[in-house]
């Protein structure tokens, strides 16, 4: 409950979120699926995590987990989920569907970078106050935050009451940043040494810059190097980062499992349409799964973006899964 509050609270949602067998009514292995809600543009999509993965020592190597993974695809099914995310072992859960994808990126930026490129100028200071999941749950600033995450183009929902709990979860901190004036202008969410950044969200983008640089301008160690993760629809904060970080790293984001291509290729597409011109066009999308290829045509036209399934030899181009 300490390491995942956002998961592990004694509540029947939560409760209700697991799938056990049981020998002799004695539970030997587990397996959490937790159902969420993903916006993607002015979509919303039923998606869930998996977690919470557990085999009794005494029955490992006996096929548990395989039949817990069988009913909870079988599960998702019968629930509509439109995908599905874990992080583990990539053979492991590949047998079930799952596979690396999405983007994220990593910017590491340091003391002697801040000096260099800041020699004939300065970024706005910005200062810090960490906020406690239990002690601040009523602040007003917990409005803000939550508009700020919501702004975002593709993210989870967070209910207001659970905001702080959820950002909390793997020992996490959570800074509310005000500017010298004392207003807030956004939030990070750092491990406890505060070396890495895992969430960095502003109220305006030409405000996250200055939030990064102080925050490394902050740390105690004379040559501290703080790593950024970033999404990648963060673009104008990759740019800014990306002209002064010493590295960058480019990596998938989940291993995820699609259930419904057309829905979340149609509104993946809509997302890029927001962030940069898009001509339009068509592409037949061929995507091979356990030996069957299922064709879609993945469309924009007037401003609007569709996907359908067609047949099997109309594909400009075939992808496994």
């Amino acid at each position: 409950q300490s390491l995942l509050p956002k998961l592990y609270q004694p509540d029947d949602n939560k409760m209700h979120a697991h799938f056990a067998i049981r020998r002799d009514g004695r539970i030997r292995a587990l397996i959490g699926m937790y159902p969420m809600t993903l916006h993607v543009g002015a979509q919303q999509l039923k998606v869930a995590g998996i977690g919470g993965v557990g085999t009794h020592p005494d029955e490992r190597k006996s096929g548990l987990m395989r039949q817990l993974m069988t009913a909870i695809v079988d599960e998702m099914k019968q629930q509509q989920i439109a995908l599905s995310v874990l992080g583990g072992q990539r053979q492991r859960y590949g047998y079930y569907g799952y596979e690396p994808a999405g983007a994220s990126l990593t910017f590491s930026l340091s003391k002697t970078n801040l000096h260099h490129f800041f020699q004939d100028r300065d970024f706005a200071t910005v200062r810090f106050e960490m906020l406690d999941p239990e002690n601040d749950k009523n602040n007003d600033c917990l409005i803000l935050m939550k508009r700020w995450h919501d702004q975002q183009p593709v993210h989870v929902e967070r209910p207001a009451d659970s905001f702080l709990t959820i950002l909390s979860s793997w020992y996490a901190k959570v800074w509310l940043a005000r500017d010298a004036g004392g207003e807030a202008i956004g939030y990070l969410v750092s491990n406890r040494e505060g070396n890495a950044v895992t969430e960095l969200i502003s109220e305006k983008p030409d405000s996250l810059l200055s939030i990064a640089a102080s925050w490394v301008d902050q740390q105690n160690q004379e040559k501290a190097s703080v790593d950024f993760n970033l999404a990648p629809w963060q673009q104008d904060a990759i740019a800014d980062l990306g002209r002064i970080a010493e590295h960058c790293k480019f990596q998938p984001a989940y291993a995820f499992r699609v259930n419904d291509w057309p829905l979340l290729l149609t509104a993946l597409l809509d997302v890029k349409a927001s962030l940069q011109d898009i001509p339009d066009g068509q592409i037949r999308l061929g995507i091979e799964d356990q030996g069957q290829v299922s064709v879609f045509a993945l469309e924009r036209r007037n401003k609007a973006s569709t996907c359908r399934l067609c047949t099997r030899d109309e594909a400009d181009l075939v992808l496994d899964r």
